[in-house]
């Protein structure tokens, strides 16, 4: 099924302001003031900063330390002055019931520093007396890096949770944020470097970067431990999704990864998605005709993917060179858009361990792979149930174990221990043990088990139409 991703442009990536470390003082270093919050209002010991009951505005660079309870006001950075603010939260909970709790209203950089062994909240209102910005708890015009190794709950009843109108680096820390619609957003970048983040959105995305121009709209995932539930997209990259490492969770989501152009080289990833779980599209192209600009590429990592409808579903190319990947695709209807992998450009098997199991295991509308690294497409005379066993073998060798989550009717399986061209039997029941990668398992053995069919690596056949490497799907 097609989603667009609302961009035309191919991208270069992040620039490497967006990976440098924290902007903070010397570690030594006073802060240019101390804010001591008191139900109410706020004490002030240092410089620039104002206080009118709850509305404390910081009105230059420096560091400023932040601790108590606002039950009712806000804290504003708003600085027209070269340099960067860094925001020490020290116990830090603040509550608005009128607009947002933290608003980077002007400045050049700023850093959110979480300190050790603290647990700081924003809170914002449910209704905004403000009619355009902010729109979310933590809001900032400038870029925003968060940091430091305490932990920050974010509770946003009005939309979003943390937003950056710039550039949005995640370097560290524990951080939750429950709302009603984005949970984290940094509109020109989001960078992910480190830290435990849990996101929970009941009417919008989870994480994203939702800027169109050329060289924006970008997620880079380096590190990390990261689960998102959401009620729209999981991770959402409108031009790029890069993930590179870290340990990424996914338990609900309509779409769980999705950017014109998706790359996987590392990390581990589990996504499940009510309909495609991973999922390349280019705005401006027509249904079922490859996009020039969008792919999935799968270059490293471990990536298991649940899906309603695609697995992965790339409006342009699908390739797989390395790591491991396995789809446990869609459990209903054999519908010809529909599948484990589905692809409208060229899908390629050139490295790594893929196994898709679905309804239809390949919804390609180009022609299957007839070079690079082996694969096979068993299909069943029948729908097979969930926990069903399937083992590839080759003489006696059993080359794959694998028992579906799902129930399925086809699989797709590339390694390289397959050879094009070359005949495979596949087996049902038997065992498996060892480690389960979604399903797959390191070992497994046919003792006990029934011979089901042969297939010829590089051949695909549905419904009686042969699919062999050159022929049209």
């Amino acid at each position: 099924m097609r989603h667009t991703a609302r961009s035309t442009v191919v991208l270069a990536g992040l620039t490497a302001m967006l990976v440098a470390g924290p902007l903070v003082g010397p570690a030594n270093a006073a802060p240019t003031a101390t804010i001591t919050l008191n139900g109410s209002s706020a004490t002030v010991s240092g410089s620039n900063v104002t206080v009118a009951g709850g509305a404390i505005t910081i009105t230059a660079p420096g560091t400023y330390q932040i601790s108590g309870t606002l039950n009712n006001g806000y804290v504003k950075v708003d600085t027209a002055a070269a340099g960067a603010v860094e925001l020490l939260l020290s116990g830090a909970s603040i509550t608005n019931s009128s607009s947002s709790a933290l608003h980077v209203a002007a400045a050049d950089v700023v850093t959110v520093t979480l300190a050790s062994g603290t647990s700081n909240t924003l809170t914002d209102a449910s209704r905004y007396t403000n009619t355009d910005e902010p729109d979310a708890a933590l809001f900032s015009t400038a870029d925003l890096t968060i940091a430091g190794s305490g932990s920050l709950t974010v509770r946003a009843n009005y939309q979003d949770g943390i937003v950056s109108k710039d550039d949005l680096v995640i370097q560290s820390g524990t951080i939750t944020v429950n709302s009603v619609d984005d949970a984290i957003r940094g509109k020109d970048s989001l960078t992910i470097n480190g830290g435990t983040i849990n996101v929970t959105s009941t009417g919008g995305d989870g994480i994203k970067s939702n800027e169109t121009e050329a060289g924006k709209g970008v997620v880079n995932i380096a590190n990390g431990t990261i689960s998102v539930s959401a009620a729209d997209d999981g991770i959402k990259g409108e031009n790029a999704l890069n993930i590179s490492g870290g340990n990424i969770n996914v338990t609900r989501s309509y779409e769980a990864l999705e950017a014109m152009q998706v790359t996987i080289s590392g990390g581990t990833s589990n996504v499940v998605a009510s309909d495609d779980a991973i999922n390349s599209a280019e705005e401006g192209v027509p249904d079922f005709t490859p996009a020039p600009n969008a792919f999935i590429r799968v270059t490293g990592g471990s990536t298991v993917a649940s899906s309603g409808t695609d697995g992965f579903d790339s409006n342009g190319s699908l390739t797989f060179s390395g790591g491991t990947v396995v789809v446990n695709g869609p459990t209903s209807g054999i519908r010809g858009g529909d599948g484990a992998l589905d692809a409208d450009g060229t899908i390629s098997f050139s490295g790594g361990v893929v196994l898709g199991a679905g309804m239809t295991s390949l919804a390609v509308f180009n022609t299957v792979p007839a070079n690079g690294q082996g694969w096979v497409a068993p299909v069943f005379s029948s729908n097979q149930a969930a926990g069903t066993i399937v083992h590839v073998v080759s003489g006696t060798q059993v080359l794959a174990s694998y028992r579906a989550p799902k129930g399925f009717r086809e699989i797709v399986f590339s390694s390289n221990r397959i050879t094009n061209g070359q005949t495979y039997t596949i087996y049902t029941g038997g065992s498996v043990s060892g480690t389960s990668t979604g399903g797959l398992y390191s070992s497994g053995s046919i003792s006990g088990a029934t011979q089901t069919m042969t297939v010829t690596a590089g051949q695909y056949r549905r419904g009686g139409w042969p699919r062999s490497a050159g022929t049209q799907g």
